[in-house]
């Protein structure tokens, strides 16, 4: 699991992130929530997690001052910027500090999770995932899980939902997708529809809102943003170069 910390001088708002986001299903896991920013620097240093979800506008410490300061320590953690007020320089100074990702306030779980996901991608390969389980064969159940995955990509399902179905605990779920694939749930399926969307397009027989339907994705646009993460253009571009 990669670690997150997540710095808000709203703790009800930090405690709300921690509670509604899909962490385990991406291959996260939040270890920490701090409302102050000079202590969030310390806990960084402390705690040295993979990705921190820090708010711009903090008293003490604004966001750009807190991530300055901790890359000035060395550590090489992933931001994503919070912000209900941010403005185009305040994202032109984010990214010039090598800021992940940058997301406006209220969050949009869609949103969020096409974050994680590409998070995911790049800290796999910054770090492979290790899984907290010594068994070097495949569980049955997990084989049955992942060929039910292959057949029923387009479902729309949860981490616990998946374990009550096939009895296996979700920490062990992703224990199992990060020892055998090196990847996370989330990552593993969208592998599958965007495969399946690639194949659908090069047919030719549905338009490209049916095609985002028949791999599980009733927003179109948001099929488009996971599409064009994958391979690097959208969509229409894919079928005009096929």
């Amino acid at each position: 699991m990669y670690k997150v910390l997540i710095v808000d001088d709203e703790e009800v708002i930090a405690r709300q992130i921690a509670e509604v986001i899909p962490w385990m299903e991406n291959g996260f896991t939040v270890i920490g929530i701090e409302t102050n920013s000079t202590r969030a620097v310390e806990r960084v240093l402390e705690l040295n997690p993979n990705v921190v979800f820090t708010d711009l506008r903090m008293p003490n410490m604004d966001g750009h001052l807190f991530m300055k300061t901790v890359r000035e320590h060395g550590l090489d953690t992933e931001f994503v910027m919070l912000s209900a007020f941010g403005t185009f320089e305040d994202a032109k100074e984010f990214f010039q500090q090598e800021g992940f990702d940058y997301l406006l306030k209220p969050l949009q779980l869609q949103e969020v999770s096409l974050v994680l996901e590409k998070l995911a991608c790049k800290l796999s390969k910054k770090y492979p995932m290790k899984a907290e389980i010594e068994d070097e064969t495949l569980n049955p159940a997990f084989i049955a899980l992942t060929e039910y995955l292959k057949s029923y990509y387009y479902e729309k399902f949860t981490l616990e939902q998946l374990g009550k179905k096939f009895g296996l605990s979700a920490g062990y779920i992703c224990n199992l997708f990060a020892k055998h694939y090196n990847t996370t749930l989330t990552c593993y399926v969208t592998k599958i529809r965007m495969e399946h969307a690639a194949k659908l397009i090069e047919e030719r027989t549905f338009s490209l809102k049916r095609i985002a339907v028949e791999c599980g994705y009733k927003d179109y646009f948001y099929f488009n943003k996971v599409f064009k993460g994958f391979y690097g253009m959208a969509p229409s571009q894919y079928m005009g170069n096929k």
